[in-house]
């Protein structure tokens, strides 16, 4: 049975964790000035609309009968101010479902949250629990975290072919690939047209209906011996091929999944078979450093907590940083660091348990 991670009891959120102690996570505590258990300010919230001078009476935080509760006493975007609990407020400020306020409540006071931080495991107990979790429905994942998620690209047009691939090339075994992550994803060595001498991979429109083909190949040169200056790059896609708009081994990673499934993203399309190979088959690729606006709003299409898991570099963490901002609108997301010049596919499978726990 999958594990029930992070379960955070909201009664427990409204006795141990403050509207100041919030204040102070959004950095805008500064904002407020406090007497007691008692501030005020100017409203917070994003749907308000301030004129030239905000009234820094109109918003209210008090502590009445050991329950923080904020109230504001303007307008929010033409509606009446909101009121209500820490609960409430962090769902307003951040536009978080009940879901994934979870989720966020878990991430920035795990350590006063019961619920929120089990017992030390052991490491296969580690192992397992990760790999459930993964694979399976997390427990508060978001079914529809946000009515407004951003219009993912239309489908593009599929190819009227498969290319006949040879899944016995060596490299993919000097990769240590399995045969059965090779029969998945359908790569092999590709023998004519542009990928020739390419280990090509198909790529696939998602939603992808049963019978519908690739809507393109890329290869990735079979050894560290490539040269773009000899027409062989590291990666081949096709020419004027819209990458921006692909997240590879999304169908895959899917296919199986319970809504609500977190996805872990990774740069490279090895990095996905690397983990898929150890346990860990919710994960795709953006095949690039940096995350297009096409890949956000496909990942957040899928109304999946997010989990970057790009690599150490500088130019890695970078990206997560720059695909985090894209993201964190529409979904739950945590970015994994890795350490300096490490790849996903370079940890063994008790790594990746400990990283995705």
């Amino acid at each position: 049975m999958a594990t029930k991670r992070p379960f955070v009891s909201f009664a427990e959120v409204k006795e141990k964790v403050s509207i100041p102690d919030v204040l102070e996570v959004l950095g805008i505590s500064h904002q407020f000035t406090r007497k007691a258990d008692h501030l005020a300010g100017a409203c917070p919230l994003p749907q308000h609309q301030h004129g030239p001078r905000p009234n820094p009476e109109q918003f209210k935080i008090d502590r009445k009968n050991g329950t923080w509760l904020y109230k504001c006493f303007g307008d929010c975007n033409g509606k009446p101010g909101g009121a209500g609990d820490v609960v409430e407020f962090v769902k307003a400020m951040i536009g978080l479902s009940d879901a994934h306020v979870r989720f966020w409540f878990a991430d920035k006071f795990g350590n006063r949250l019961s619920a929120a931080k089990p017992k030390p495991k052991s490491g296969e107990q580690e192992i397992r629990e990760a790999r459930e979790d993964h694979a399976n429905v997390h427990s508060q994942a978001p079914h529809s975290a946000n009515p407004n998620l951003p219009e993912a690209p239309a489908p593009l047009k599929p190819l009227k072919f498969y290319l006949n691939l040879d899944p016995n090339v060596p490299y993919l075994r000097e990769r240590g690939l399995s045969d059965e992550v090779i029969q998945r994803f359908s790569i092999g060595l590709c023998n004519r047209g542009v990928l020739k001498g390419y280990v090509a991979m198909p790529v696939y429109n998602w939603p992808r209906p049963d019978d519908q083909l690739p809507i393109a190949y890329f290869g990735r040169w079979p050894g560290e011996d490539f040269d773009e200056s000899k027409g062989r790059p590291r990666y081949k896609w096709p020419a004027d091929f819209p990458k921006q708009q692909v997240v590879y081994g999304l169908h895959e990673a899917l296919t199986g999944s319970e809504p609500g499934t977190p996805l872990t993203v990774v740069k490279s399309p090895f990095s996905v078979f690397h983990l898929f190979q150890q346990g860990f088959p919710r994960v795709v690729a953006i095949c690039a450093s940096t995350m297009s606006d096409q890949q956000a709003a496909i990942l957040a299409s899928t109304d999946r907590p997010i989990i970057l898991m790009f690599g150490g570099d500088e130019s890695s963490n970078q990206g997560m940083r720059h695909a985090a901002a894209q993201l964190i609108k529409f979904t739950f997301v945590r970015v994994a660091l890795l350490p300096d010049a490490a790849t996903p596919d370079s940890f063994s499978r008790e790594a990746l348990a400990h990283l995705l726990a």
